[in-house]
């Protein structure tokens, strides 16, 4: 049976015997959704606070709601039950920032990437994805997980000639 390495290193330092950890999990991988997102004052922190103070947050949130129009609703459903489902997939090795379309960031990411069809997902700044099929997501999001494993570290002994 192979002894594998110890996850941790003992380096000399100034005398003293340091042990560092040596990282053996992956930076996440970064997904941006620029998608068109119901909002609502009720996500500002300073507006919760007016209208919880005015006893209004509660009608004022529902009202806001009500008023948008039934397919935006039900996109933004769909599209927070796929967040979820990523997230709970994909665990720490998925980092997923949501981005409002009209927003200036995500009227940025729109002309940066030519967005024209929403949502659209961004991975690690470099592809897009614009649409609803899972599975091409997945496999994207797939291909940039193998590239950001650890590598096993190579040996530096000269091979036999």
């Amino acid at each position: 049976m192979a002894v594998s390495d110890p996850p941790f290193e003992i380096l000399p330092v100034v005398g003293l015997y340091v042990s560092i950890i040596r990282r053996q999990t992956m930076k996440p991988i970064l997904l941006e959704v620029v998608a068109k997102v119901m909002t609502s004052f009720d996500q500002c922190r300073r507006c919760k606070i007016l209208f919880d103070q005015a006893g209004l947050n509660q009608k004022f949130h529902q009202k806001e709601m009500d008023e948008y129009p039934p397919d935006l609703k039900e996109e933004n459903r769909k599209l927070l039950d796929w967040m979820g489902e990523l997230n709970r997939l994909y665990k720490h090795r998925l980092l997923i920032k949501l981005i409002d379309a009209p927003s200036l960031l995500g009227i940025y990411k729109s002309l940066r990437h030519r967005i024209r069809t929403y949502p659209t997902f961004i991975v690690e700044g470099k592809e897009t994805y614009a649409g609803w099929d899972k599975s091409q997501l997945e496999s994207l999001l797939d291909q940039y997980i193998q590239k950001a494993l650890p590598s096993k570290p190579r040996s530096l002994q000269p091979s036999p000639s």
